[in-house]
């Protein structure tokens, strides 16, 4: 009886973390995903080029992608899981101050400081995530991961209608409500925070590694490559075709809002089936609706893009928790390379998907890319899931 409620208390204790969390993924991922709806008056504003904004994307993407191993690794070994509160402090204030940028170059610097601060968050937030998931780890994962996908989704919709009312160099105002929530997310979350474990961290080599690790990390890079690139240059696409800048956002907050969906069944049905079948489904399912928004009929395109934004997320908590198990006891170090490197070295692609639509034009460009989750599905069938 005793132990009945101690698991309850403790897996009671693990969904307020799990929550507060949640709240701070949405956050993070919210303002972090300011600049993409912004992308075409920016554009306009700045004289950028197509090549230029693409390398605005992948700067702070890789940025944040490269420092998250490392920043993952400092977590696992220091244990200072607070760390989780300066990332979202960080990503707050850098985006709130987007629309007063005057060139390309105070654009790049505001979008470095984002980059670190969703650095620090993504790995500590995992690991904290990971530490009371049990039996139900995908599922965990996948209501956490849920929160940055719906505060993407949400964030295009919000700062198109908050510019179109305020103006764009009002933005800075923005600071005021993301430090609030902060302040919600970051107080209570110190009294659910685990009890330090003692021990001695391991220094991992690259021969420690597992092959099915590197092999599914492969395949995140892949899906990534593709989820990336829809995402900074839909609503570019969108206005192309002569869209407004809210229906830009529009289609971008369905192929968010869906995928945050998606990957909270995904994560559930994977702790029932296995991550590989449920990675192989979603993952190959993902092409054929992305092809549909860019040759489908234009009065669809809204459904289209919600589909492919349903398959194409579905996987990142599957592939997340999957990643965790290869490697357990270095949770903060493998979500690192899973949602950081992985989605750094995906997020490569923006530049030459820019320069290459300079050139010829989005729509073709798109639609290779596209293409890539084929590659991705017909990876996972080599992948050798492990044991639970």
């Amino acid at each position: 009886m005793i132990l009945i409620l101690m698991a309850t208390e403790t897996q009671q204790k693990t969904w307020r973390r799990t929550g507060l969390l949640f709240i701070g993924h949405m956050l993070n991922d919210g303002y972090a995903s300011i600049f993409a709806p912004l992308l075409p008056l920016l554009i306009g504003r700045l004289g950028l080029s197509l090549t230029m904004a693409g390398m605005l994307g992948t700067a702070r993407i890789l940025i944040n992608s490269l420092a998250q191993p490392g920043l993952g690794h400092l977590v696992d070994k220091t244990q200072r899981p607070l760390l989780v509160v300066i990332g979202p402090f960080l990503t707050v204030c850098a985006m709130s101050m987007i629309g007063r940028v005057g060139n390309f170059w105070q654009l790049f610097i505001l979008l470095a400081v984002a980059g670190i601060g969703t650095a620090l968050f993504h790995p500590a937030a995992a690991s904290l995530v990971a530490a009371g998931g049990g039996n139900k780890r995908g599922l965990v994962m996948a209501f956490f991961s849920a929160g940055g996908t719906f505060g993407g989704a949400f964030s295009p919709l919000l700062i198109v209608a908050f510019v179109g009312a305020a103006g764009l160099t009002r933005t800075p105002w923005l600071v005021v409500p993301g430090l609030l929530v902060l302040a919600v997310f970051a107080i209570p979350l110190r009294h659910t925070i685990p009890a330090k474990e003692r021990n001695i961290p391991e220094k991992l080599s690259l021969r420690a590694i597992p092959r099915p690790l590197i092999l599914l990390w492969w395949v995140i890079v892949l899906r990534s490559t593709t989820a990336t690139a829809f995402a900074n240059f839909l609503a570019v696409l969108v206005t192309q075709r002569g869209g407004s800048a809210f229906e830009g956002g529009a289609a971008l907050s369905a192929f968010l809002i869906t995928g945050a969906v998606g990957g909270f069944f995904a994560g559930n049905l994977s702790d029932r089936f296995g991550r590989k079948s449920v990675m192989f489904s979603t993952i190959i399912l993902a092409a054929p609706f992305l092809l549909l928004f860019i040759y489908g009929p234009a009065d669809l395109s809204l459904l289209f893009a919600a589909a492919a934004g349903l398959f194409i997320f579905s996987s990142t908590p599957v592939g997340v928790v999957a990643a965790q198990e290869l490697l357990p006891g270095k949770t903060g170090l493998v979500s690192g390379l899973v949602m950081g490197l992985a989605w750094g070295v995906g997020g490569l692609v923006l530049t030459p998907v820019g320069w290459l639509a300079d050139r010829y034009s989005l729509a073709s460009v798109l639609t290779v890319v596209a293409l890539v989750p084929f590659v991705a599905a017909g990876l996972i069938l080599f992948y050798r899931e492990q044991r639970r």
